[in-house]
């Protein structure tokens, strides 16, 4: 059984991260700010973590793990596995969210886009495209598309997520589909 202590003092980090993010990019958040917004000890978040990245890695590596997930179970559907991660960062997960925001870090950005691209160019094209496309062209199409998609999760979450998971999924799938991409 997990002491109620330790996801108390889980939380107060993980919120305090998700303010943090709000106000500055990760490179620029020290481990001094960190503990003073989350209200406890340098040796209580060094108990838990040896450090920010540590922290941040952990999310990161669920994330990931959970994005892959999304993309396997929808493994033909572009339109519910983009619901799906909306649906996803719609819930309780403020530190993921704040990590794919402008201020959150480069690896985890790369990271989606890449699944993004991959989804598009290995699913999506060779099984919904209106036509095969030599590799330069599927590049460019795939680069761009998945580019988008991400620039539009990260104005989503910018604008405080007012958008349901449906309306924005909606929203991004209509814009996919006027410019004849899917």
């Amino acid at each position: 059984m997990t002491d109620i202590r330790i996801l108390k003092t889980h939380q107060a980090i993980e919120n305090a991260m998700s303010d943090l993010l709000k106000e500055k990019s990760f490179d620029h958040i020290t481990t001094t700010e960190l503990v003073k917004r989350a209200g406890i000890s340098r040796s209580s978040f060094y108990t838990h973590y040896q450090d920010k990245y540590e922290m941040i890695d952990k999310y990161q590596s669920a994330f990931f793990l959970k994005l892959a997930t999304i993309f396997r179970e929808n493994d033909t559907d572009l339109g519910t596995a983009i619901y799906e991660l909306f649906k996803f960062l719609d819930t309780d997960c403020p530190v993921e969210s704040a990590l794919l925001s402008e201020n959150g870090t480069r690896e985890i950005h790369m990271y989606l886009i890449q699944q993004i691209k991959t989804f598009l160019a290995d699913v999506i094209f060779p099984n919904f495209g209106q036509k095969s496309f030599d590799q330069v062209n599927l590049d460019y199409r795939t680069t761009y598309l998945s580019q988008a998609i991400f620039g539009i999760l990260q104005l989503w979450i910018k604008r405080g997520k007012q958008e349901s998971p449906q309306e924005i999924t909606d929203i991004l799938m209509l814009m996919l589909a006027s410019q004849g991409h899917v």
